[in-house]
């Protein structure tokens, strides 16, 4: 039997796709050899990207492969949002190394350093344990968060932690993640035959969720309460289990491979498509045996300087209004988000 070229070979180990859950012999397995022959040449050619189907959760996804590198088959993650409002996709290694760097060093930064870079008045940076709540301010969540806006650099290239290891963590993760977001909307966009939304990194950000074992002694059934983020869509990789779906009374764990991250619609989202594309509630449930657990996720707005349309009934909407009454219903400040460019 013909191995995988050398390239390939390594994207199954980089990205551990289901070896050590799928039967040796079941119907992934079964597809690879039989393309064994015809992915060997066609990667020795270089020839342009070629498609084949793993078996996920009894769902074949079409992935990419092209000298080596997986490339996320965006149509059917856009038909997974459209029609539910959920989805979830491959990260890539580099996404994966800077995720994980990123939630292991957060607690080792010094508690002076996470003081000094926090700036509340524009939801960036450092912000302290319990300053947000999802809709019932008595019950904050219980985490720590750090925000990182990629239009407020230029306001933070003074400051020394911006040259740290940690902040280049950040930015390389934004500028990739960011680029896949784009992607997924430039999809939605199409299938409902819509204008395109241009310079999304302007209003969109990153946030990280640093949730304290030494909270998970209260009585409260959840970390952080049913919500939905207000946002076009949320990016969402947690560390440990707790990330649910909350449909009506039901709730569903989210259930994420190493290598994937949860895709989440929001109503900002609902608001464009005219109400086509369903707003996705979710929560964290507590643990129930004391973890360290962070969450990294990347909130997408679009330019709130572009004039937008409903999908159907084409009315004018205002995004900078929308996006400021989701944003203060957690608890944070009003964006001064009119007039800027994205600097990174």
């Amino acid at each position: 039997m013909l191995m995988l070229s050398t390239k390939v070979d390594k994207v199954y180990a980089k990205e551990n796709l289901l070896m050590s859950r799928i039967n040796k012999n079941g119907p992934f397995w079964k597809s690879v050899r039989s393309c064994m022959w015809s992915t060997t040449q066609l990667c020795r050619c270089r020839v342009k990207p070629f498609c084949f189907q793993f078996f996920h959760r009894h769902k074949s996804v079409p992935i990419h492969i092209y000298r080596g590198k997986i490339m996320i088959d965006y149509k059917k993650s856009n038909n997974a949002i459209i029609g539910t409002g959920f989805a979830t996709i491959q990260m890539s290694p580099e996404l994966l190394a800077n995720f994980t760097y990123l939630t292991g060093t957060f607690r080792t930064i010094a508690e002076s350093t996470r003081t000094d870079f926090s700036f509340s008045g524009d939801t960036d940076g450092f912000l302290p344990f319990g300053s947000e709540f999802s809709i019932e301010n008595r019950q904050p969540d219980l985490c720590e968060r750090f925000f990182y806006w990629p239009s407020n650099l230029s306001k933070r290239l003074h400051h020394p932690f911006v040259q740290s290891s940690f902040m280049q963590a950040v930015q390389a993760y934004e500028a990739e993640i960011s680029q896949m977001a784009e992607a997924i909307m430039r999809e939605i966009c199409v299938a409902f035959d819509a204008q395109p939304l241009n310079m999304m990194r302007s209003a969109s950000y990153l946030q990280l969720c640093a949730y304290s074992a030494k909270e998970q002694s209260t009585k409260r059934r959840f970390a952080q309460n049913p919500h939905e983020d207000g946002h076009l869509l949320s990016f969402i990789k947690p560390t440990h289990d707790g990330l649910v779906l909350v449909k009506g009374q039901a709730i569903e764990p989210v259930r994420l491979l190493k290598n994937e991250l949860a895709v989440l619609s929001g109503s900002l989202l609902t608001e464009l498509s005219d109400q086509a594309i369903p707003a996705s509630y979710h929560a964290v449930l507590m643990p129930h045996h004391s973890v360290e657990r962070s969450s990294l996720i990347y909130f997408t707005n679009p330019n709130v300087n572009q004039n937008l349309f409903g999908f159907y009934r084409k009315a004018p909407l205002s995004i900078l209004k929308f996006i400021n009454e989701r944003h203060t219903e957690f608890g944070n400040r009003i964006l001064e988000l009119a007039n800027i460019e994205t600097s990174a």
